[in-house]
């Protein structure tokens, strides 16, 4: 039998840790700030980027990722935040 683990929503306005250990991202929203395409990089505390969000301009960008979602084995945080005004992450 399997068990669910709890799934954290973090909110983050600019680049900065989500969170310091091993996780699973499990989904994202990214908000355009409306000044043009905007990115996201999540990255591990190694500064490894695993993977990037493109928003279109004035757009929001809602994504649940399927089945085990992305390991990040050693930490995420947000990098290089870019015309965005916020991403809320979902992870456990």
């Amino acid at each position: 039998m399997s068990f669910s683990t709890d799934v954290k929503a973090t909110r983050a306005t600019g680049n900065g840790t989500i969170f310091a250990g091993r996780t699973r991202l499990r989904g994202v929203i990214v908000v355009s700030d409306g000044s043009g395409a905007g990115s996201v990089l999540l990255r591990d505390n190694d500064d490894q980027t695993i993977i990037q969000f493109d928003i279109p301009n004035g757009d929001v960008f809602a994504f649940n990722l399927p089945t085990d979602g992305v390991v990040f084995p050693d930490g995420m945080k947000v990098h290089s935040f870019t015309n965005v005004t916020s991403i809320t992450v979902f992870h456990d």
